[in-house]
């Protein structure tokens, strides 16, 4: 939530207007959400909701928030603690890249929001995916060189991107671009193998 005059406002005026932004956002785009749609939709002043958010770049990083925790709950629900690091991984990024695939093209777009931070690119998909490897890294899965942030940023820009060349282009066959996602990932996992089993 923003602040209004130095203080955060988190009624529930608050969540009535995330609840319509996520729903007016996911059913028809950022295009259809606006202030001016908020207010007429809440029947309120413009002042409600600029006393609570900063403006409406601010309540669509909101609004990809709840996109993507909705996207990385469904995603991990499909891996199996049991397995390996590196299929545990894998599994979770094509269930991502299947749900995205299978929502409309507003949930794909919000999906590659992000926000820039003094330590780069950040959304909710960034930072499960770094989480994972950093754990990865403490069980020894991972080399301690791999730079976690560096390859959970280029995993989500080839999952969004490529599931956003399959939104925008009916030519674009489903399986080619899972298995280009799939190689993708398979090469920025064998870069963070330990050396013995890289080689082995």
């Amino acid at each position: 939530m923003a602040f209004s005059k130095g203080k955060r406002i988190e009624d529930e005026t608050s969540r009535r207007i995330v609840d319509l932004a996520v729903n007016i956002g996911c059913k028809e785009g950022a295009d259809a959400l606006t202030v001016t749609r908020l207010c007429r939709e809440l029947n309120c002043d413009r002042r409600v909701i600029y006393n609570r958010f900063r403006d409406i770049d601010e309540i669509n990083l909101i609004v990809a928030q709840r996109c993507n925790e909705e996207l990385m709950e469904k995603a991990k629900a499909a891996v199996d603690p049991h397995n390996s690091f590196f299929d545990r991984l894998s599994t979770l990024i094509e269930a991502a890249f299947n749900y995205i695939y299978e929502k409309n093209s507003h949930f794909q777009h919000y999906t590659a929001l992000y926000r820039v931070t003094d330590n780069g690119v950040r959304n909710e998909i960034l930072q499960e995916i770094m989480e994972m490897i950093e754990a990865g890294k403490a069980a020894g899965d991972v080399c301690a060189e791999a730079d976690s942030y560096k390859a959970a940023e280029n995993i989500w820009i080839i999952t969004t991107g490529i599931s956003g060349i399959l939104a925008a282009n009916v030519n674009y066959k489903y399986q080619d671009g899972l298995n280009t996602m799939l190689y993708g990932v398979e090469a920025i996992s064998s870069y963070m193998k330990p050396k013995q089993e890289a080689e082995g």
